[in-house]
């Protein structure tokens, strides 16, 4: 099944929680850039990513705030050698 929003679907908060983190990770976002929340679709009833949200994801927030998101995108870079 796809949704009208032709996003990339999830199945649960939880999943596209740790998405919205990886993405993060991987991308090398600064804190502003990329997806900020995720939300539930009335379209479709999966998940779904956004940088429209009025607020940051808190699990995303936390690992900003404590300092974990930038080491773990500066392991990224390493293990993908730059």
């Amino acid at each position: 099944m796809s949704c009208s929003t032709r996003k990339y679907q999830y199945y649960t908060q939880d999943l596209a929680e740790t998405a919205l983190i990886d993405q993060h990770i991987y991308k090398g976002f600064l804190p502003h850039e990329g997806p900020q929340n995720v939300y539930e679709c009335d379209q479709c009833g999966h998940w779904h990513l956004t940088s429209k949200a009025p607020e940051r994801n808190s699990r995303l927030q936390e690992m900003i705030d404590s300092g974990e998101m930038k080491r773990k995108q500066e392991a990224s870079k390493w293990e993908r050698g730059f």
